[in-house]
């Protein structure tokens, strides 16, 4: 029997990769490429790069690929197919709308579903490893998550669901309290931004060492010196933690799901800084709300989100018949 396949390709904090998937889960091929560059420019270019290189490694399957999945971050519409990417204005945000979806589908000729990347990461832990739960949160970093809710994808109307940030104002606060944790964060919380200003201020850090000549320091740079166990490093990540595990904990009271997975390159973080978003967790949240409540780091890691995208193809050219 003739196999049917899809494609997916995803982007996390640290690279892009694309997926040749066989229906029956079967990796034909792969392309990863590192990012060092996370605005809307780059983020365009590596998608195109990839899609052009695993459409080159997929050409001898061409007639039996029913689509590529393409999971990135920003507001998707997955209806429409049109990704919307905050640019910030002052102290609020506007939004770029790109029809992207129909630009691709033009360039290359085949189907293309767009996805939320922390939607597609959510299916695709869902569906490899954790089936037998049905309500899952799948945080992936500053502002998105990924929601499994009775065991099916919830995107919303417009398919934009998991976006928890409001527009920061000049008063966050009421007598209520401050709602600042609320806003919108960097991809990767702020962490690098936070060690920079730490070295600025003269603290003791072997993080000084790791800037390049061009004053550039990296992501990965910080996990791995608090690894280490660099003072700074691991401060800066128990912050970044603490504030995950403020919205974890919001979610957790809102939608009591059973497991919460940290993904989408925090999963690089190491145990303590696990161990730190599950503290708050507890600090934040209601006892009944977390009783049986699961958070761990991603199974997939890196994959996630580019398998998440072609078996979301799968599932839905399977409903298309």
């Amino acid at each position: 029997m003739k196999h049917r396949y899809s494609i997916g390709i995803g982007l996390n904090l640290f690279d892009a990769r694309a997926i040749l998937l066989r229906e029956d889960g079967k990796a034909i091929a792969r392309v990863e490429k590192k990012r060092t560059d996370t605005r809307a420019n780059a983020t365009m270019e590596d998608l195109l790069q990839l899609f052009e290189k695993i459409i080159f490694k997929a050409k001898k399957y061409r007639e039996s690929i029913a689509g590529v999945g393409l999971a990135l971050g920003g507001i998707i519409n997955s209806k429409k197919g049109i990704v919307y990417w905050p640019q910030k204005q002052d102290l609020s945000y506007i939004y770029i709308s790109l029809p992207l979806r129909d630009y691709l589908e033009k360039k290359f000729g085949l189907p293309v579903i767009i996805e939320n990347d922390a939607s597609a990461s959510v299916y695709a832990e869902y569906s490899k490893n954790f089936s037998k739960y049905k309500n899952l949160i799948y945080m992936f970093s500053g502002v998105g998550c990924g929601l499994i809710v009775d065991g099916k994808l919830y995107r919303g109307k417009d398919g934009a669901a998991g976006e928890l940030f409001l527009n920061p104002k000049k008063t966050m606060s009421s007598a209520l309290g401050d709602f600042s944790f609320f806003t919108q964060w960097p991809a990767d919380l702020n962490i690098v931004k936070r060690a920079k200003e730490l070295i600025s201020k003269g603290q003791e850090t072997s993080l000084i060492k790791r800037i390049t000549s061009t004053g550039e320091l990296f992501l990965h740079t910080v996990f791995e010196e608090a690894e280490k166990k660099d003072k700074v490093a691991k401060g800066v990540l128990r912050e970044a933690a603490f504030s995950l595990g403020v919205k974890s904990a919001y979610l957790v009271n809102l939608l009591n799901p059973e497991l919460i997975i940290i993904g989408g390159g925090l999963e690089r973080a190491g145990g303590f800084f696990l161990e730190e978003c599950i503290n708050t967790v507890k600090n934040f949240s209601f006892s009944e709300m977390r009783k049986n409540l699961k958070i761990i780091f991603s199974q997939l890691g890196r994959e996630a989100t580019s398998l998440g995208a072609a078996l979301i193809v799968l599932k839905e050219k399977s409903l298309q018949g």
